[in-house]
This record gives structure tokens, C-alpha cells and sequence, in this order.
């Protein structure tokens, strides 16, 4: 049976040739209030391999994309726990997402999680910092998307990596939380191009907001970290409503 939820998007990213969206379900808008019991994530997917949800899925009516700091209503088949992504919900495609509402910076700051650490740290890609983790280990994670405040990100745009299917710079989300750092692949299309358009270099956001992911397994034996969504003070001031 169909439930109908409503979630402030904290992520719209890149997966697997279509989107990952992802938010914290809220229940209601004014005055602003998040369930009783705690901050809990939704990721609507479908039933497809690899669950990426595509255009027609995720999109409002007319063809617009879902912008992080949206409030979105979206139909919501059955709760559908994939491993360690415990917050996928399978997405009845035949009703379109609906935005009701968008939240500005301080509505913001009463989502923030403040774990004890990014899942676990100590595996370092070739270009990444405590970004991975083995999938032998997979099995002491058990969520998969957090939201985290931090004091600076630094955005590290750099030449395509070998692996590289479109030849386009790189671009990494370089962090410090919690004690540890952090330098993660960028999956947020908007901070993506945003700073690919820059060119080759480092540039520097203030205070920010960070959604990080946990993605599905990749084929070399490794869960990767991701930053699926991201929200600078400079960009946040927008009117809830």
C-alpha cells in the first residue's frame, strides 16, 4: 500500500546513469517539526539493479529537478533495507514527486547528526582519504547517509582519474570532523559543475553542511563514501515557505 511522506532533500545525486535522492522526513513545515522519535532518513529507489531512480521518477511535474533544501512529498511503495542502506524506501513511480515547501539555515540546523565518526575510517583510495571501507567490514556499518556540519570545506577540482568514463576533471570535498580527515568524491551535481566550470584548482567554502553516503558495493572489494549533497552558509540563505 502506497504512504505518502514528506522529506527535506538533502541529496540528489549521481549513481549508477540516474539519481540518488535522499532526505530526513519531517512532519510538517509550520512550525517546522521533525518526527518524535528521531532524524530519520528516507532514500526512494526503484526496483531496478542498482536502484537508481531516473527522470520521470524524481522529477516534479514539468520536468524540474528536486534542489537540496526542497520539501518534497513522494509516494512511497514499502520500506526496502538493501545491506547496510537501511534507508530505502521503493518508490511508486506512478505518482510524481511533489514540492510543498522549501527551509532555509536555521530549519537546517536542527537536522544536524553529530556521529562520532564518518562509519569507519583508516582505507584511503589512491586519491581519497579515509573514504572506503572493505567489504569485509561492511557488516559493522548500519546506516548509510549522514548529515554533518563542518567549519570549511575545501573543493579539490583535478585532471580525470584513470578510471575516468568521461574524461572530466575530478572533483573532491576535502573536510575535518570529528578529529579526522576526510577527502571524498563529489556526487552533488550542482557543487559538481559549479566547480568543474572553475577550472583545475582548490577553492574554499566557509561553514557547510554535508550529506555524506555510503554507496553499494563496488567490484574492488570496497564500500566508498561519497558527498551526495552540500549546503554553504553562502547558499543557504534562502525563506523557508
Amino acid at each position: 500500500m502506497t504512504v505518502i511522506k514528506v522529506l527535506v532533500c538533502l541529496a540528489n545525486s549521481y549513481k549508477h546513469g540516474g539519481r540518488c535522492v535522499a532526505g530526513i522526513e519531517i512532519e510538517s513545515t509550520r512550525p517546522f517539526a521533525l518526527p518524535r522519535n528521531r532524524a530519520t532518513w528516507i532514500r526512494p529507489v526503484s526496483d531496478r539493479p542498482g536502484h537508481a531512480v531516473n527522470e520521470k521518477e524524481r522529477q516534479y511535474s514539468g520536468g524540474v529537478e528536486p534542489q537540496v533544501l526542497d520539501v518534497v512529498s513522494v509516494a512511497l511503495v514499502k520500506h526496502q533495507p538493501n545491506d547496510f542502506q537501511q534507508e530505502n524506501w521503493l518508490l511508486d513511480p506512478a505518482i510524481r514527486l511533489q514540492k510543498v515547501g522549501r527551509i532555509g539555515w536555521d530549519e537546517l540546523c536542527l537536522l544536524e547528526q553529530r556521529p562520532s565518526s564518518l562509519w569507519i575510517n583508516g582505507y584511503h583510495s589512491y586519491s581519497g582519504i579515509n573514504d572506503r571501507v572493505p567489504v569485509e567490514q561492511e557488516h559493522k556499518v548500519k546506516d548509510s547517509l549522514k548529515l554533518i556540519r563542518v567549519d570549511e570545506v575545501k573543493i579539490e577540482v583535478g585532471p580525470p582519474p584513470p578510471y575516468s568514463k568521461d574524461g572530466r576533471p575530478s572533483v573532491r570535498a576535502r573536510f575535518r570532523f570529528a578529529g579526522a580527515d576526510y577527502s571524498l568524491k563529489v556526487t552533488d551535481p550542482v557543487h559538481r559543475e559549479r566547480f568543474r566550470a572553475k577550472g583545475l584548482g582548490k577553492y574554499r567554502l566557509s561553514e557547510s553542511f554535508v550529506t555524506v553516503s555510503i554507496a553499494e558495493k563496488f567490484d574492488d572489494g570496497y564500500i566508498y563514501k561519497v558527498v551526495a549533497g552540500m549546503v554553504d552558509c553562502g547558499d543557504s540563505k534562502v525563506s523557508g515557505g
